[in-house]
């Protein structure tokens, strides 16, 4: 009996200790969680877990003497060689980089956009400052723009050009942002249509064990040979919200590390992309994701017939448009061509109410003309989801998260 006051303090301490070494194991975000609507239109999203894009200028498809975009789309759809310049072309990566940025300040409110910018050389994130130059000052103050080196590992050096130069980037974030405990990612080629600050709103939904959320990729039901797919119908990777240091759990240290140790770059499941292995990787490891609606990353598939219907996008607007496989150049829609061209060819200066008429314009026309042959002709509300946001901002002078 005289040993239970020993036993009952050792019992305190280790208690004690528990409740303060417990929440040590979860520091640098390991349970990170941006409440998003806390801190209004004096703070970013982006100032806690930044955005981030990847940019690589490709030397093997740059456009020859003589040719321009206009002449490579117009052979797209029937000319590998084609095919292949345009995915890489540099004047369509700087063309659309300038509208996700554009976009990314016309919707948002936040005062400051933190992005930190991938890229394979220093020349490349000079040419993306270089844009913003073209920006209203009081825009562009807004931009806090950081380069950092992508990251590979070593043993895998094709990794750098598989499927097209630095697609393998997005899966190696852990490693090349060490101080970073969450991001928020997107391929260059979406344009936003809505706030973007509330993608974060993103990170309050996942669970203890989830580290990344991911849209549906309805290609997948299409696709012949059937190939490896996560979620309800497969996951799309051009909008990635995920905690890093939930991702350095993982053996390797990373997305990209962990599927590599997994043994999924064995030629025999021939993979087209980084894509398909994630899908691979996680699709029995539905404990680590969370598959979001096609609000937050709609591409030209969702509008398939055969592919979930998104209630949300009409209730709520589309926030991230998707141009996936340069579906902003090849006529595979009309509307999402549309779409792109007016933000495109848009000014920070003009205002709003003009676009959202010259866009509500040209898709009427689009809907004038009865073209059955494109996906989102006979999506239900479709003019409505892709405006929904653009309106809000014309209506009230800000956008509504």
């Amino acid at each position: 009996m005289k040993r239970w006051p020993s036993i009952v303090i050792t019992g305190v301490i280790i208690v004690y200790l528990l409740l303060w070494c417990v929440p040590l194991l979860n520091l640098k975000g390991f349970n990170f969680r941006y409440d998003w609507k806390k801190f209004g239109n004096n703070d970013s999203p982006s100032l806690h877990a930044p955005l981030v894009i990847t940019m690589c200028e490709s030397t093997e498809s740059t456009l020859e003497n003589g040719e321009n975009i206009t002449d490579i789309v117009s052979k797209a759809d029937t000319n590998y060689e084609a095919a292949f310049k345009l995915r890489g072309s540099w004047t369509r990566q700087r063309d659309q980089v300038t509208t996700l940025l554009k976009t990314l300040l016309l919707f948002s409110q936040s005062p400051t956009w933190r992005i930190i910018v991938l890229t394979d050389n220093d020349s490349t994130f000079t040419k993306i400052v270089k844009i913003t130059e073209g920006f209203p000052d009081r825009e562009r103050s807004r931009l806090l723009l950081e380069r950092r080196a992508q990251w590979y590992p070593a043993a895998h050096p094709e990794l750098r050009d598989d499927w097209r130069p630095c697609a393998w980037a997005k899966q190696f974030l852990a490693e090349a942002l060490p101080d970073e405990d969450a991001v928020v990612y997107v391929d260059t080629d979406v344009v936003f249509l809505g706030p973007a600050e509330a993608i974060w709103s993103i990170f309050g939904s996942l669970d203890s064990k989830q580290l990344i959320a991911l849209s549906a990729e309805p290609q997948y039901l299409f696709d012949e040979p059937k190939r490896f797919q996560a979620g309800s119908i497969g996951l799309n990777t051009g909008v990635i919200v995920t905690n890093l240091t939930r991702q350095r759990q993982l053996p390797g240290g990373s997305l990209g590390s962990a599927m590599i140790q997994a043994g999924l770059l064995n030629s025999r499941y021939l993979y087209r992309h980084d894509q398909d292995a994630l899908n691979h990787f996680l699709k029995r490891k539905t404990y680590l994701f969370q598959e979001v609606s096609s609000r937050w990353n709609f591409i030209v598939g969702a509008c398939n017939k055969e592919a979930p219907y998104c209630v949300e996008c009409v209730s709520y607007g589309i926030v991230v448009l998707h141009g996936a496989d340069a579906t902003f150049y090849r006529p595979i829609d009309r509307k999402f061509l549309a779409i792109y061209d007016s933000l495109l060819h848009m000014s920070l200066a003009e205002d709003p109410h003009h676009l959202l008429v010259k866009i509500k314009r040209r898709l009427d026309v689009l809907d004038s003309l009865h073209l059955k042959d494109y996906l989102c002709h006979d999506y239900a509300m479709f003019n409505h989801a892709v405006t929904v946001g653009l309106s809000r901002l014309v209506k009230t002078g800000r956008c509504k998260h």
